[in-house]
């Protein structure tokens, strides 16, 4: 049980993005999930946007932690040493009571997993008493969808390292499927196809083409983007004229099997809660879903409407707001 008087604290645990609210402010703290590791002196020397800026400008001497993977806590320490000072910004150094804190998670989570982020409540000083909340369920909340009628909502939250798609129903979910494929691996896509054509690009640049240029769908057959690079044959920092189209190709891969994956979950659905998915469509959320025209893809792919609301990629964290808000809602509505 949740104490009234105890302050609580929402974690949106992501591969890309940590982001941290509290009950008693609407204050918002969003951090890059990512370090800047010393190794001989075993510190952390950079976090947040300050260690994202050294992407690609590691030495032998200092390396990249990213604690998050595929939506998976992988490093507790390092998750600890970034989340902490946030923490302590929101509600301050000095507790009388520890404060009760509510997690964001994959649907499906090995107990390993869970053990480790029920460690990092402990070494973040929270109250034994914590909450681990299906993101898609807290994605939900935060876009005010009804999740407690009888009727199904189908939900697709795309994040940096997961997909995951949930049919909810009566404050549960009713079927899901959690695809360990991202943002992450659609930059992956981009600079392997530059790599197929003798130019190396770094991770930062394949993002910013994502963000910028890239849609799921043909927008500009003769538009040419400038690329800057280094030539994999002479090691000579060049610019490079690609076909903006080309992009999109070498992404479908990435697209399709995302796609695929929210496929699956419809056709396994039973009669009445396909009719409902076709009668109200499906919901897409996340940093991935704006991604230019992914809906209109999505839609033309699943024969199905395809929504996306404004501000997508905050859904969790107004979702983790909203419950530490209305505690009571955990425990007598949400089936986890």
């Amino acid at each position: 049980m949740f104490s009234k008087f105890s302050k609580k604290i929402g974690i949106d645990l992501g591969t890309a993005n940590v982001r941290v609210c509290t009950s008693s402010s609407n204050e918002v703290l969003n951090e890059f999930n990512i370090l800047m590791l010393d190794v001989n002196s075993g510190e952390y020397v950079k976090t947040g946007s300050d260690a994202l800026n050294l992407i690609g400008k590691e030495s032998a001497e200092y390396q990249i932690i990213k604690p998050v993977k595929n939506g998976v806590l992988q490093d507790i320490e390092a998750q600890k040493e970034l989340l902490y000072p946030m923490v302590d910004s929101l509600i301050g150094r000095h507790r009388i009571i520890k404060p009760e804190i509510i997690i964001s998670i994959p649907r499906v989570l090995r107990d390993s997993d869970r053990n480790s982020i029920l460690s990092l409540v402990e070494e973040l000083g929270g109250h034994a008493n914590c909450y681990l909340v299906p993101e898609v369920i807290l994605s939900a909340l935060g876009l005010k969808l009804s999740i407690y009628s009888s009727t199904g909502t189908a939900i697709v939250n795309m994040g940096a390292g997961t997909v995951e798609t949930a049919i909810l129903s009566s404050g549960g979910v009713n079927s899901s499927y959690s695809l360990q494929f991202g943002g992450e691996d659609l930059d992956q896509l981009i600079i392997d196809y530059f790599k197929s054509n003798n130019l190396l690009i770094g991770i930062k640049s394949a993002e910013n083409l994502k963000k910028n240029f890239l849609s799921a769908e043909v927008e500009d057959k003769n538009l040419y983007l400038d690329i800057k690079g280094k030539e994999i044959s002479s090691g000579r920092a060049i610019i490079h004229n690609f076909k903006a189209d080309d992009l999109r190709v070498a992404i479908l891969p990435g697209l399709e099997k995302i796609a695929n994956s929210i496929k699956n979950v419809i056709e396994d659905l039973p009669p009445e809660l396909s009719g409902d998915v076709l009668d109200k469509g499906i919901v897409i959320t996340g940093g991935l879903s704006k991604l230019r025209k992914f809906n209109s893809y999505l839609s033309s792919y699943l024969n199905v409407p395809v929504y996306r609301f404004d501000n997508p990629e905050n859904s969790t964290i107004l979702g983790l707001q909203f419950l530490s808000n209305n505690i009571d809602l955990i425990s007598k509505t949400i089936k986890l």
